[in-house]
């Protein structure tokens, strides 16, 4: 996803194609990029439709769909090579039997009238009345409009080409005459040929992010009144590409939809605005009490590294006092590269006296690793993170999970799929298929805030899911999740909400691995530790901006605004 901020833009943008251009196609149309920095409401599918339903009630007929025809052909012209933007190299669009077709109909019907060559594949006969239209008002303006072909021509026949085959409405994987073009489709891409999916990739599940069949990878996908939350997670975030939402003017049936929702049906991408009112400040007069006593337990025999990446998390996210407690009797005295921790085993901490307490990382699963759990739950009002085999062992032993039900402290979850499968008594393939589901089920279940991580982790506090857009591949690798579970622990000990704490950390820990790529530090090769000056160098940010943000904020000492 784009880091920039997301900005209401006009669909018409400069293009660098020295031709003149003829006047707005779409002038009602506004584009909204998805981006890391701040949150935008997500949408059901079911949702979308009863928007589109309510805003068509008060348009006249085919509104929408010239809009959302329009809104594509805008933002594709702007971005043509000089070859397209002088009608010597096509735009292949693809149309498939429902309003999606139809939307590439009328985009190739736009294009076409500002000189551009297009070549619309047909895979069957439209089916809707909004279609049916676009597509008779596509011939009436000279569009070629023929079946979809079995071969592909060759490698570069296209500049672009525009998915318009499936919608937000596909409930199964594709077969058959569809399957085969998307192959199709995906050849042509992987020989450099850019993708433009309208509403979302073909194949691509809008709920839930699952990829079952045959399904379409766009560079960028053009979401249609609102964006849905398999965009995000599961396999959407590597198949969707850059995301955009077009409004289309229905702004007001979509608020006036959401409003009529449960309270409970919030879904929205996570970004600073969502906890940074809550995110500790630092104050001159202060000291590392202010900030917070963090005890991380675990390091079981072979496993003592796992606790010191959490502690050393902690650290870097502004806990004030840091203390590992090792399960295992052959455990190090100190850390040679953070000698700020207090090293200690987990028997001999006074769990009485911190802010909060990590348990998992390393933990094990033995009989001293389920009683170091069973010390922790015993901390009925102190804010808890658990994680990893901590996960395992509430898998495992139902009185430890109803404990953790019945606590009144916050408490935090943090399970990857297999341990989320655990919990939930189900496999993996369950989780992943519903991931939004599976945290919403969990955070009940347990009363806890959940953090289901993958790709597009999702946080779940019972009323409300948030979809984490940050992070990169280079999380895939040992030792990340520890990372991410000390700076949860930190925030927490620092005050936060749990939930707060969760979109925080989760944020901080994404972006610090996308600061290490940009670096040149990964994907492939990146390390737990190397997350850990970045995350504190992201927390420097966001820290900086939020005083920014304050109002009649005092200039450095010696600047021309100071008055001394």
């Amino acid at each position: 996803m784009s880091d920039s901020l997301r900005v209401n833009v006009p669909a018409i943008t400069a293009s660098p194609s020295p031709l003149a251009r003829p006047p707005a196609l779409c002038p009602v149309a506004s584009l909204v990029t998805a981006c890391a920095t701040v949150s935008l409401d997500l949408h059901l599918p079911g949702t979308l439709r009863d928007v589109e339903r309510a805003a068509a009630a008060t348009l006249p007929a085919h509104t929408l769909m010239s809009r959302a025809g329009a809104a594509v052909a805008e933002w594709l012209y702007a971005r043509l090579p000089a070859l397209a933007s002088a009608g010597r190299q096509a735009v292949l669009l693809l149309a498939g039997p429902g309003n999606n077709g139809g939307d590439a109909y009328v985009a190739a019907r736009e294009l076409h009238r500002r000189g551009v060559l297009v070549d619309v594949w047909q895979l069957a006969p439209p089916t809707t009345d909004d279609a049916r239209w676009a597509l008779a008002d596509a011939l009436a303006a000279g569009v070629p409009v023929r079946p979809a072909p079995d071969t592909w021509p060759e490698p570069s026949a296209y500049a672009w080409i525009v998915d318009g085959l499936f919608g937000i409405g596909l409930s199964r994987p594709l077969e058959g005459a569809a399957a085969a073009l998307v192959e199709n489709i995906a050849y042509a891409h992987r020989q450099g040929t850019p993708v433009l999916a309208i509403d979302i990739p073909s194949g691509l599940a809008a709920a839930t992010g699952i990829a079952a069949g045959s399904t379409i990878r766009a560079d960028v996908t053009m979401a249609m009144l609102g964006a849905c939350p398999g965009l995000f997670t599961g396999s959407g975030r590597d198949i969707a590409g850059d995301v955009l939402v077009a409004s289309l003017g229905a702004e007001e049936a979509l608020a006036a939809t959401r409003a009529a929702l449960p309270n409970d049906a919030h879904i929205a991408t996570s970004g600073p605005d969502a906890f940074l009112a809550q995110l500790p400040q630092r104050h001159h007069a202060s000291h590392k009490g202010s900030y917070g006593s963090l005890a991380v337990l675990g390091g079981y025999d072979g496993m003592v590294g796992a606790p010191l990446l959490s502690a050393r998390s902690g650290l870097m996210t502004g806990a004030g006092r840091v203390y590992v407690g090792f399960v295992a009797q052959e455990a190090p005295a100190w850390d040679p590269v953070h000698p700020e921790l207090m090293l200690r085993h987990a028997e001999n901490l006074d769990l009485s006296t911190m802010q909060a307490v990590a348990i998992g990382p390393g933990l094990g699963t033995s009989a001293a690793s389920s009683a170091c759990l069973s010390r922790a739950l015993a901390l009925d009002d102190t804010p808890l993170v658990i994680d990893a085999d901590a996960l395992n062992l509430l898998a495992a032993e139902p009185s430890l999970a109803e404990r953790v039900r019945r606590r009144a402290g916050p408490t935090v979850l943090t399970p990857h799929p297999l341990e989320a499968a655990r919990l939930a008594g189900c496999d993996v393939a369950r989780i992943q298929s519903d991931r939004l589901a599976c945290a919403r089920a969990l955070a009940r279940h347990f009363g806890a805030t959940i953090v289901l991580k993958g790709s597009g982790s999702v946080i779940d506090d019972g009323t409300h899911t948030w979809i984490n857009t940050t992070g990169n591949a280079g999380l895939a690798t040992a030792g990340t999740g520890d990372v991410l579970t000390g700076a949860i622990g930190a925030l927490l000990a620092q005050g936060m909400p749990a939930t707060q704490a969760a979109l925080a950390a989760v944020w901080l820990h994404g972006r610090a691995a996308e600061r290490c790529v940009c670096a040149g530090a990964g994907p492939a090769g990146l390390t737990a530790s190397e997350l850990l000056p970045a995350i504190r160098a992201e927390l420097t940010d966001l820290l900086t901006e939020a005083t920014r943000a304050t109002p009649f904020v005092r200039p450095p000492y010696g600047s021309r605004a100071d008055p001394t």
